[in-house]
């Protein structure tokens, strides 16, 4: 146990995080104003404090100055996200309507297919008076497929139109909220442009030390394809030991996924952890005196910083980097210098640098396992005492993989959906491999001669294809993953208290926990309990808004039916389909294209014909252009998909429907006449395009 004075920095950090919290949630102009001089007043009377310490016994007041700072350190989080944000910058592009900007490129340019997107900072805008000065953020994506575009990298300056549109939000339920997600970056537009709707201006305008950085990290990629004779073990390679990530396949992403070892192909503790690890061995004599050990913290610190340099300056690698630095120069400087507070010093300046880290799930999820591994690891470690020194190795891994999955494993669920059952088997199956690939590849940068290089390429190659194919095997075991939990906010808070009331319990006795235990449980089976018998009872059929394709579900008592033009290879599977009905509570997918002939007990399709319960469907695409229909058909929904060549009167004529459904597959010019038609006849409509998905409770 600790008291107070050896955690200054964990105490200082509650009230950061929820000024932060506050500023995130709560944008008010009047508020933003009235902080600056909250703060400043507090600052004041924290001086008058000190400076009447003894006079006036302050000392007999402590919690009074301590008021002081923690309502200085909130305002400082609440006005330092509000800036950051933004939201009140009366130079950012958006509030002048320009003709053209200057934007600067700010990351690495990634291709997918045939775009190159990054992102790009506006420097000035250009108005049809002259050039202004201009702020923010946006994410340009342009058609690859010329060498122009290809040869764009961090630090270009480009001259654009001034044209631009928001981010679309998720239309389908359970999507990954990408608006958000950029949103937390500040980036709230975007611009698509061709190969002739650009120009660069001039190169080599970023930080130096980042673009040193991302040229060297591109050679030391391009050193792996050349000795690695597989192209996806010179991509693992590229993306374990240099956090490059852009050419993983996502066979491979999902398997790593799936057996709980994700961490690993993300540059952050574990890698920047194994360089530490070797250092301090190296080290070691190292550590006699004061002298020595602080010469040795800076060797260590140097070293681990020019490893976050090879990633690019990777953000999970540079907050390892910075978390392990304060452990270290701490340690150098007292020995008994409490890790906790360390670690929260860490997390105080990367908030302070930038506040919306605390909304990234990553620097959620890297401070969780650091935190648990030190607060877990020991106390599941001691529960067994083992002689043998292999096996007592084996079992102190197999408790950090314990403790660190026991720390992260609600925040996991509730970004990822998905518990990796055998976590513990990949974590011990992979460590001394990962290992070697690690240092066997840091070896390979720095060996000049390609002789040498072709045979270490060659063990290289076999070493991630042996470790992979481990992971490929444990991944297709029977029940290796549990897949669609879907958890709210709340629920993951009463999972995250379970715990830690837990811990104390076990670790204090104290049986005043069992009652914040019990109501714990209760309130959550009640929750689960409820959840799952409203996704049982329900029966629902979810029309799907995809830009280029058309889908539907019928979700019934845990199962759903998924009717498409879509292949089930094709990322919009991952992406809208299964996230829609997993999180509606399906268990059990069954996946038809929209041509196919089916049928089951509450369900049949017959090609562009489908009946679920009494809910009867008929799409209406091309294929109808031509067709004249015997007699009237009744459908409880028209679907118009695929641009067909028809007018809602021509429907009605043949077709008794009780309602319209315009697909997002559909051109805009149709989707507008079609409506203006709907509207005259009085039928109702639903437009799918640029309007969330379309659910239907039966």
């Amino acid at each position: 146990m600790f008291i107070k004075g050896e955690i200054p920095f964990v105490r200082m950090l509650v009230p950061l995080i929820a000024g932060i919290l506050l500023g995130y949630f709560i944008f008010n102009k009047a508020i933003f104003n009235s902080v600056v001089p909250l703060g400043l007043m507090s600052l004041l009377v924290l001086a008058f404090l000190i400076l009447t310490y003894k006079r006036f016994s302050i000392y007999r007041f402590k919690w009074f100055a301590g008021l002081t700072v923690h309502i200085f350190v909130l305002a400082a989080g609440y006005w330092l996200t509000v800036y950051v944000s933004g939201v009140y910058d009366s130079t950012h592009y958006s509030f002048k309507k320009a003709e053209l900007f200057q934007a600067e490129i700010i990351s690495e340019p990634k291709i997918s297919g045939h775009i190159s997107r990054f992102e790009a900072r506006i420097q000035e805008i250009y108005l049809p008076q002259g050039r202004s000065a201009a702020s923010g953020k946006i994410m340009i994506s342009i058609q690859s497929d010329s060498t122009k575009a290809l040869t764009l990298k961090y630090g270009d300056l480009l001259l654009i139109p001034a044209v631009y549109d928001s981010f679309d939000p998720p239309y389908n339920p359970g999507e990954f909220n990408y608006k958000s997600y950029l949103g937390n970056r500040q980036i709230h537009y975007q611009t698509f442009l061709s190969t002739n709707e650009f120009y660069l201006l001039d190169r080599g305008h970023g930080n130096p030390i980042i673009l040193f950085a991302l040229d060297l990290r591109k050679q030391l990629v391009e050193k792996y394809h050349q000795f690695l004779p597989d192209k996806s073990a010179a991509a693992f390679a590229s993306t374990l030991i240099l956090g490059y990530r852009a050419e993983l396949s996502r066979e491979l992403v999902e398997a790593y996924s799936k057996t709980g070892t994700m961490h690993v192909l993300s540059v952050s503790g574990m890698h920047v952890g194994i360089v530490f690890l070797v250092l301090t061995a190296v080290l070691r004599f190292m550590d006699r005196t004061k002298s020595t050990r602080l010469i040795r913290a800076v060797l260590i610190i140097s070293v681990i910083w020019f490893y976050a340099l090879l990633t690019g300056f990777s953000a999970p690698a540079c907050r390892a980097a910075v978390m392990l630095s304060f452990i270290v120069f701490g340690k150098a400087l007292n020995k008994h210098q409490n890790t906790y507070n360390l670690i929260a010093i860490s997390a105080f300046f990367l908030l302070l640098f930038n506040p919306f880290y605390l909304v990234d799930a990553g620097f959620q999820l890297s401070y969780l396992a650091v935190t648990g591994l030190v607060y877990f690891h020991p106390k599941i470690y001691q529960t067994i005492y083992i002689k043998n020194k292999l096996l007592d190795y084996i079992w102190s891994y197999s408790a950090l993989s314990v403790a660190a999955q026991l720390a992260t494993f609600p925040f996991s669920i509730y970004y990822f959906h998905q518990f990796p059952v055998y976590f513990l088997i990949s974590n011990l199956f992979i460590v001394f491999p990962v290992a070697l690939i690690m240092y066997t590849g840091i070896v390979f940068m720095f060996i000049p001669f390609p002789s040498v290089l072709y045979y270490v390429g060659i063990f290289l190659n076999w070493l991630i294809n042996f470790t992979n194919n481990i992971l490929f095997f444990i991944e297709n075991l029977p029940y290796s993953s549990l897949d669609g939990i879907w958890m709210n906010a709340f629920e993951c808070a009463l999972v995250c208290m379970l715990i830690l009331c837990f811990s104390f319990r076990l670790h204090n006795s104290n049986k005043g926990l069992m009652i914040p235990i019990a109501a714990s449980l209760i309130i959550l089976s009640l929750s689960f309990s409820l959840n799952w018998k409203k996704s049982y009872d329900e029966s629902q059929i979810v029309f799907y808004n995809l830009r280029k394709n058309t889908a539907f579900a019928y979700i019934s008592k845990w199962q759903s039916i998924i009717v498409s033009d879509i292949e089930n290879s094709e990322k919009l599977v991952s992406f809208s389909l299964l996230p829609t009905v997993k999180s509606r509570g399906s268990r059990n997918e069954l996946f038809f294209k929209d041509d196919a002939k089916f049928y089951g007990d509450s369900y049949a399709g017959d090609k562009n014909y489908y009946q679920f319960g009494t809910y009867r469907i008929l799409k209406w695409d091309k294929i109808f252009d031509d067709v004249e229909f015997a007699k009237d058909l009744k459908v409880s929904a028209v679907l118009i998909s695929g641009n067909p060549k028809i007018t809602i009167a021509k429907i009605a004529s043949c077709v008794s429907f009780k309602r319209i459904i315009i697909g997002a597959d559909n051109p805009d010019y149709k989707i507008e006449g079609w409506v203006e038609e709907a509207k005259k006849m009085k039928f109702p409509y639903y437009v799918l395009k640029k309007n969330p998905a379309l659910i239907v409770n039966l």
